[in-house]
């Protein structure tokens, strides 16, 4: 199995997190913060932890891919917006192709009310929909795009953060070298990003 197979198959991790990780790897995307989990279902009263085999393929998979990363693990409790009821394990992970970059993504995340611009350049998002988050220049959600003459309704469905209102139509660009790449490297990952949701 090959290590874009032992992502595809990877336990705990989202597709779109997924999907990140081949971006860095394919030099589409600077730098990624994903997240691994432990087990959703396990025993009342139990912390629901990641096993030791979910992260020795997770270190495969990066190391193979040409990869660095740095993590950090904690036990989240009744989260507002999932139900951790019992307490999970959590691992954030920043990858990036060279090891700074992931330190100052990190750097960036434990401190992220004051470093919101930074992580939005580290994460490669283009640079005037980084100025407009949280101003008054940021488009709302529901006039996000569902297609453009540049980007298919499919490849839209990567949009990971928001726009602003003057720059939208070049900032949604990449996605379209994105989809494309993911598509081709795994067809998987891919349909599951972008899979209408129901």
């Amino acid at each position: 199995m090959n290590s874009i197979e032992k992502l595809e198959d990877l336990k705990g991790m989202t597709a779109e997190d997924k999907g990140s990780i081949l971006l860095v790897h394919g030099d589409l995307k600077p730098a990624a913060f994903v997240v691994m989990e432990g087990e959703v279902f396990h025993l009342p009263g139990d912390v629901s932890h990641i096993s030791p085999a979910q992260i020795s393929i997770l270190d495969e998979i990066l190391t193979d891919l040409g990869l660095k990363y740095i993590t950090t693990t904690e036990v989240m409790e009744n989260a507002s917006n999932k139900s951790y009821e019992h307490g999970q394990e959590v691992m954030r992970i920043f990858v990036s192709k060279d090891l700074h970059s992931a330190e100052q993504l990190k750097a960036a995340f434990d401190d992220i009310q004051n470093n919101h611009h930074e992580a939005g350049i580290l994460l490669g998002y283009p640079i005037t929909a980084v100025d407009a988050f949280l101003t008054p220049n940021m488009l709302d959600w529901s006039h996000h795009p569902k297609s453009t003459a540049a980007v298919s309704a499919l490849n839209v469905r990567l949009l990971g953060h928001r726009l602003s209102k003057d720059n939208w139509q070049e900032e949604v660009k990449y996605l379209e070298a994105s989809g494309k790449y993911l598509e081709a490297t795994s067809p998987t990952i891919y349909a599951k990003i972008t899979a209408e949701e129901d």
